[in-house]
């Protein structure tokens, strides 16, 4: 086997979890966009607070989160509570816009898999296609 088919090889996995990555980032910026639109909005700081955040340390590094609001005090109790999670809970928007953004995750990462695990270096001996022929 060539120096160039074995390389091709080795880098397998990180072409396909970059595939992978870019359609979850894709899939969850579209779920942000989604939640945005369905939450209910009165002065807007909780559509505004919806964002996209991503990172981690070490072998978490890839990971994102969809978030909204934050703690804020409670005026009347004086309690720090979780106003996006209070909303949520009485009138759904993350959920839904996660469900309908990733409805089809799995085929769209499946494409971009199969795309990415072609091989770059074609020989006439060997065949590393994924795709059934």
């Amino acid at each position: 086997m060539s120096n160039l088919v074995k390389q091709d090889l080795l880098m397998l996995p990180e072409r396909i979890m970059d595939a992978a990555w870019e359609i979850i980032i894709q899939k969850v910026t579209l779920a942000k966009g989604l939640a945005q639109v369905y939450v209910l909005v009165d002065t807007g700081s909780l559509r505004d607070s919806i964002r996209v955040e991503r990172g981690g340390e070490g072998q978490n590094y890839r990971q994102i989160r969809l978030r909204a609001g934050g703690y804020v005090t409670n005026p009347k109790t004086g309690r720090l509570v979780d106003y996006a999670a209070f909303i949520e809970a009485k009138s759904p928007f993350i959920a839904p816009a996660v469900n309908e953004a990733f409805s089809d995750a799995n085929d769209a990462i499946d494409r971009a898999v199969l795309g990415k695990a072609q091989p770059r270096v074609k020989t006439d001996c060997f065949d590393f296609s994924l795709t059934k022929k």
